[in-house]
């Protein structure tokens, strides 16, 4: 065994072993961002390095800076794998002192070991410094209507505060379009209720602006009511005057009812139907027509109107009465006296004017959309229907009901007399 260890060469061969195995268990292994040399120097790259901008923050605003950026070193070994996982440094770009525009910035690394090479990538960083301008706004609360009960609607909504104080760049001040609170409601809310909502800064694209905000949420009110709309009045006689007479028109000074009820169901609403009761008349009068609440309707803002009643005598069964009544002698000269009137009947109601592309259309009040006509002077007898011409000026209308005054055209020598003076017509915009 002595003989073994005091060989010179297996102690050289030995020895030349270990340090081999020594220098490999020392030597780094290569990766993509740390390189070492035979020197015992190491180049690294520390990613994410944190940047701490400097500016007045009171009077500017500063854009462009990146949050973070990567650090090259250089040096010791030891020094490089110390700065590695102690992460004590940091990057400043300094922007003090600087006026209000553009920028290129030099950025500056410290915390380092001086025995170090320090390079940060990149090197500077170009920045837009703004002045930073405040302004007090108002605040537009929102909600989604979908969410609330489908009798219920949106009657009110304010904030508290009303205003909230915008801080930033002047040009991002300036771009200001909208400043909106969303506040949320349960499912099928039917209760005036309060809640919190973030207030957001948009411009006129309802791009979110990057400003400060005080305060940062507002408190929010909805006060509900029961869903309503405001429907066109339609009045209709109803029964039959009196033997020998006729109903004019009907008219009433309330055009327009709310409605209230079922969203669903009222907005399929379109009109409210009131019936005149003209049984018996023989002279015109002012009635009561009660409002008949149609499907889905739980209430009305009134519940009867007053209509106007106009009643004329009807010529042509007076004519027959007074016919019937006098003496056989006389019939002849009747005859020749009715012979210069006739009543031409179911005349139809030609629309004049009526942009038909833009409005579908419906009689109201007639609702055949015929009329009859009395013709009265010499030759009335032969006329037919298609000598006399019934129309209204649809011209001008609007959507809704319109009350539209009767046309007779005719044989100038000749009275035409028609059997409603005014006819009402429901006017739809057709879908574009």
């Amino acid at each position: 065994m002595d003989k073994f260890i005091d060989n010179k060469w297996l102690l050289r061969i030995t020895a030349l072993s270990l340090a081999v195995l020594m220098f490999f268990s020392v030597r780094p292994n290569g990766t993509n961002n740390v390189d070492s040399t035979t020197s015992g120097m190491r180049d690294a790259i520390i990613q994410d390095v944190p940047v701490e901008i400097r500016y007045d923050d009171s009077n500017f605003v500063v854009s462009g800076v990146p949050q973070t950026v990567d650090v090259k070193i250089h040096g010791p070994i030891g020094i490089v794998i110390t700065t590695q996982t102690g992460r004590n440094f940091k990057v400043i770009a300094n922007i003090k002192d600087k006026p209000s525009g553009e920028h290129v910035i030099k950025y500056k690394a410290v915390g380092f070991s001086d025995k170090l090479d320090v390079e940060v990538d990149p090197k500077t960083v170009k920045v837009m410094v703004e002045e930073r301008i405040t302004k007090d706004v108002r605040v537009e609360p929102e909600i989604n209507e979908n969410q609330l009960a489908d009798h219920k609607f949106v009657k009110s909504m304010t904030t508290e505060p009303q205003t909230v104080t915008v801080s930033g760049a002047k040009s991002a001040i300036e771009s200001i379009s909208y400043v909106k609170a969303t506040v949320s409601a349960e499912k099928g809310a039917d209760k005036t209720f309060e809640k919190s909502a973030g207030v957001k800064i948009f411009d006129r694209d309802l791009n979110i602006l990057n400003v400060d905000v005080e305060p940062k949420t507002v408190t929010v009110k909805v006060e509900l009511g029961e869903y309503n709309r405001e429907v066109p009045v339609i009045v209709k006689p109803k029964g039959t005057p009196a033997k020998g007479y006729a109903v004019d028109s009907v008219t009433s000074k309330t055009k327009k009812v709310v409605i209230y009820g079922s969203r669903a169901e009222i907005d399929q609403i379109h009109q409210i139907t009131v019936d005149a009761d003209v049984s018996g008349l023989k002279k015109s009068k002012t009635v009561n027509g009660t409002i008949h609440k149609p499907k889905g309707v739980t209430s009305t803002s009134i519940d009867s109107i007053d209509i106007k009643v106009n009643i004329t005598k009807d010529n042509e069964n007076n004519s027959d009465d007074v016919a019937n009544s006098e003496d056989p002698t006389e019939k002849e000269d009747e005859e020749t006296t009715a012979s210069d009137e006739k009543t031409l009947q179911n005349i139809n109601v030609r629309l004049a004017g009526l942009d038909v592309a833009a409005f579908n259309h419906a009689f109201v009040t007639p609702a055949t959309g015929q009329i009859d006509v009395v013709a009265k002077g010499e030759g009335a007898a032969k006329l037919t229907k298609g000598d006399v011409s019934v129309s209204v000026d649809a011209s001008k209308v609007a959507e809704g009901t319109e009350e539209l005054p009767v046309q007779v055209d005719g044989p100038g020598n000749i009275e035409f007399r028609p059997s409603m003076t005014n006819v009402q017509v429901h006017f739809t915009k057709k879908a574009s």
